[in-house]
């Protein structure tokens, strides 16, 4: 990947082949970890979060099977 591996949301959403809602349920749910596979780069003051996804960390937690996860 060329300048960061954080990506927006729609660049994650697009490289994974997941819609914005099933990626948000993936964080709700806990399969893909705050610093680890998301963060919220939005200022505190800001009404709404601005995430970026880690797509190398978010394809690798897709692609495990859900036996080999914790």
């Amino acid at each position: 990947m060329a300048k960061s591996d954080w990506v927006k949301t729609g660049v994650a959403c697009d490289r994974l082949g997941v819609g914005a809602k099933h990626l948000w349920n993936l964080r709700d749910e806990g399969l893909l970890k705050q610093g680890q596979h998301w963060r919220n780069i939005a200022r505190p003051q800001a009404a709404r979060p601005t995430y970026r996804w880690h797509l190398k960390r978010c394809e690798q937690a897709l692609e495990t099977p859900p036996e080999m996860k914790g």
